[in-house]
């Protein structure tokens, strides 16, 4: 149960949803990084939950590219 909530919080930040809390994690933690990159294993317990729950975020995120336009590597 607690892997599916911490899921859903994880699901708020790749998508941006989050005000006040969301500009804390980013200003900590992320620094810019999106939050599959960052390897930032130090903080809260809150972000030490995410960090182990990586590997089931990686099983069911996928990304969809469209025409293209939009994508840069």
């Amino acid at each position: 149960m607690n892997v599916a909530l911490m899921l859903r919080w994880v699901w708020r930040i790749l998508r941006g949803e989050g005000g006040l809390w969301l500009q804390l994690i980013q200003a900590k933690y992320l620094r810019g990084a999106p939050l599959l990159a960052c390897n930032r294993t130090e903080g809260s317990q809150f972000w030490r939950a995410i960090q182990r729950i990586k590997k089931d975020i990686r099983l069911g995120i996928s990304f969809s590219l469209g025409n293209g336009k939009g994508i840069q590597f």
